[in-house]
């Protein structure tokens, strides 16, 4: 099983598809399947634009991400664990998952975490969906598989795009130089 607060990382073999370039944050991992956002793709909807679609006006700054294929009406807020409303799912000590519906409320009025990122959408596997992937078993190629990294707040909060998935590729890169060497 995949740890709950890892980083799943396209690798470089992934070209053509929505996957290309994807860095996933794992929000949940179990024996009914895994759950995760992608954390550097922002769609072109504002969360202002966002808000007043929902009926709360809102100057708050950024984008909308694409959290992944999967129910992408579903809004979902990833954290940092300091902020808590009625269905906070913490993740690990450093981060959490909210979906409330007062959310957009909450953040218009200023009440919102110190670090946070606003999703529509969510990846979904099916149980051991993500074993296979990485084992390249049941019809998965292993040439295309993930690669895996710690997540850090700077790869989580403070990169963007084609940066944020360079620089998980570093830290994939080093974790598993670290691991060869312990």
């Amino acid at each position: 099983m995949i740890k709950t607060g890892l980083l799943l990382i396209s690798p470089p073999a992934v070209k053509g598809n929505f996957w290309n370039k994807t860095v996933v944050f794992v929000t949940e991992d179990h024996q009914r399947g895994s759950i995760g956002l992608v954390l550097n793709k922002p769609s072109k909807m504002s969360i202002s634009e966002f808000s007043k679609q929902h009926g709360v006006e809102s100057d708050i700054d950024g984008f909308i991400y694409v959290g992944g294929p999967v129910n992408v009406n579903a809004l979902t807020v990833l954290h940092t664990p300091e902020w808590t409303c009625g269905n906070t799912m913490k993740i690990n000590e450093s981060y959490s998952l909210s979906s409330s519906g007062d959310l957009l409320a909450r953040f218009a009025a200023g009440d919102k975490p110190k670090h946070w990122r606003m999703f529509a959408g969510l990846c979904a596997w099916a149980p051991d969906q993500l074993d296979s992937e990485f084992k390249g078993v049941n019809g998965y190629d292993h040439n295309f598989s993930w690669l895996i990294s710690t997540a850090s707040y700077m790869n989580v909060f403070g990169l963007e795009g084609q940066a944020q998935w360079a620089s998980a590729i570093e830290q994939s890169s080093l974790e598993f130089a670290q691991s060869i060497l312990a």
